[in-house]
């Protein structure tokens, strides 16, 4: 489906939860501070001044969270994917 150069990464947005575990009830504007996503792909690493490529430390699969302005809306056969830099994304949620 997809096939990111570089650092590039695709994630697929996933609807965030208006309810904290203890029944906190979230307002919508702390919600969009930060999203959460799937990795849907990512390119082989940015390639360094030495000419080696950099590792991507993200996987097919992993959830992360990232800035919502820190990634670009991509709209692909009906759906909406995001496609950002690797440095973009904040944290990969260990479940």
């Amino acid at each position: 489906m997809f096939k990111p150069i570089n650092d590039n990464v695709v994630i697929k947005p996933i609807d965030a939860q208006d309810i904290t575990h203890g029944g906190v009830i979230i307002p919508d504007t702390s919600q969009e501070a930060t999203m959460q996503a799937e990795v849907i792909a990512h390119g082989p690493g940015a390639v360094l001044l030495d000419g080696k490529r950099h590792n991507m430390m993200v996987t097919v699969g992993d959830k992360v969270v990232y800035a919502k302005f820190g990634a670009k809306k991509l709209d692909f056969e009906g759906e909406e994917f995001m496609i950002c830099k690797e440095a973009d994304l904040l944290t990969i949620i260990k479940e």
